[in-house]
């Protein structure tokens, strides 16, 4: 149960602990309180830290620094990696790049978030050999705050890039090789467990292990990123008896690209599937810049947005949209599911005690096909959604011939619209689409009224959302006015 910790070559053993323990709460009991916790949701970014891990490029091991939200990350999850938390910057009393254009450009004032703000500064340093505005603004997408207006923390992250060739760079990059020797060192081959008082905690690198586990222990909590089921912990103040961690299981980390389809690991993160999705289905890279922020997508897992079975979940529409297929395994036995029949109901789903999801399939699309999204949300990025629309259309000159519409926020489960799909099939007239799209939706869905948006709300901004769609297949533009150079570039401004 070894890790590194900042500028310490020597491993730190995380001893006795609850399985249950945080990041967050493990740092700030062993006198690490740079690190705050503002929200202990991973909304706000003020507990903000960096892991670094070792991965394969061309045969080699390298090492990746990613940020991530320390008060939904599980302590026991950093076993083998390297964690960098923001009393690890400075050196010898001088103060690290990023940190000291933090001073100059006047990053801060009350101080809460910035070492937050600080750590992301440091990944984006570490991760990038260029920069510009897009990526500032998507590493520091899960950090805010109240005091600065932000202006001074991107003018910091511009500062800190331009000095990036005129010093020998921060500890990290003059002792790679000896961090990824002794990460290397690290490295276990075999389960990982531990227990305290009454809770225990496996941590498997091969199927076969899951598998023997789950049987066992059929009632265990499967845990991957956990940047939704730490909720429980963090927000409910429960305490699972058993988590089994399967970030580690090699064959729930794999990609498979194949001529007609794409099979993605159920552990695979969302950063890591990145390049993947967006070269198949290149209108989910806006769409994933809005799933959450920087340090979720780094941490949270494709096969763990579907498994918590939450209604909001912004994968689930999608892939439902897309047609794609579970393969699920307990025991030995393998079994394959497409994903529309997978929920049952709210947070309910088909799988049987002991058996997990093994991979996702999905079908790439035509070349006659096109996906489509769309995410309404109080706030642009880092929120839940109220309303997510995916759609899958295939047209010949001008009239829809094939059609999938899947929503999430509209049920108790993510869920098809087979009412919609079926008038959009039909002949209709702009002038009438917005009421038959509406009477088909009400058929669909008896949303409910919560704190996000009403029942009335979400039905009139899904009728909106779909009117809008199909205007635009039409060849009439409706703009996004999320994106203000878009809508200026349409309308002739600057």
């Amino acid at each position: 149960m070894k890790f590194l910790l900042n500028q310490n070559i020597e491993a730190v053993s995380l001893g006795g602990i609850n399985p249950n323990t945080t990041v967050l709460q493990w740092l700030r009991s062993n006198d690490l309180t740079g690190s705050k916790e503002g929200c202990a949701s991973g909304d706000c970014g003020a507990c903000t830290a960096v892991v670094g891990e070792l991965i394969a490029v061309g045969g080699k091991q390298t090492l990746e620094y990613k940020s991530i939200n320390t008060c939904i990350a599980l302590a026991c999850g950093l076993v083998g990696k390297h964690l960098v938390t923001v009393e690890g910057l400075s050196e010898n009393g001088r103060l690290h790049p990023v940190q000291q254009a933090m001073v100059s450009e006047h990053g801060s004032q009350c101080g809460f978030c910035t070492p937050g703000f600080v750590m992301s500064l440091f990944a984006l340093y570490h991760n990038e050999t260029t920069i510009d505005l897009a990526k500032i603004n998507n590493n520091l997408s899960g950090n805010l705050c109240r005091c600065t207006g932000y202006q001074p923390i991107i003018n910091a992250a511009f500062l800190a890039f331009a000095s990036k060739d005129d010093n020998e760079g921060d500890y990290y990059s003059r002792n790679q090789k000896q961090i990824i020797r002794a990460l290397v060192e690290l490295s276990h081959t075999d389960t990982v467990r531990c227990s305290y008082q009454g809770t225990h905690y496996d941590a498997p690198v091969g199927i076969d292990q899951l598998s023997d586990i789950l049987n066992k222990n059929p009632a265990a909590r499967i845990i991957a990123g956990g940047t939704d089921l730490s909720l429980d912990i963090t927000q409910k103040l429960q305490e699972f008896e058993h988590i089994v961690n399967v970030q580690r299981v090699r064959e729930l980390q794999s990609i498979e690209d194949r001529e007609l389809e794409l099979e993605i690991g159920a552990a695979v993160s969302f950063h890591s599937a990145w390049s993947n999705l967006i070269k198949y289905w290149p209108s989910l890279e806006p769409f994933l810049h809005r799933f959450g922020s920087m340090p979720i997508r780094n941490w949270a897992t494709i096969g763990g947005n579907i498994a918590n079975a939450s209604p909001i979940g912004d994968m689930p529409p999608v892939l439902i949209a897309l047609n794609a297929t579970l393969r699920l395994r307990k025991g030995s036995k393998t079994r394959l599911v497409k994903l529309e029949d997978y929920f049952v109901d709210y947070k309910q789903t088909l799988l049987e005690g002991g058996e997990f999801i093994q991979s996702i399939i999905i079908p790439k699309l035509s070349s006659e096909e096109q996906l489509i999204l769309h995410k309404i949300s109080k706030r642009f990025e880092d929120d839940i959604s109220a309303v997510c629309m995916a759609i899958k259309v295939r047209m010949d000159a001008r009239r829809i011939i094939d059609v999938c519409v899947a929503f999430g926020g509209m049920a108790a489960t993510p869920k098809r619209a087979t009412h919609l799909e079926q008038t959009l099939l039909q002949n209709w007239d702009k002038a009438n689409l917005k009421e038959l799209a509406y009477i088909a939706l009400k058929d669909d869905f008896s949303p409910l009224s919560d704190i996000r948006a009403s029942s009335k709300y979400r039905l009139q901004v899904s009728t909106n959302l779909v009117q809008k769609t199909i205007l635009n297949l039409a060849g009439e533009f409706v703009p996004n006015l999320a994106n203000v150079y878009e809508y200026e570039s349409q309308i002739g401004g600057g």
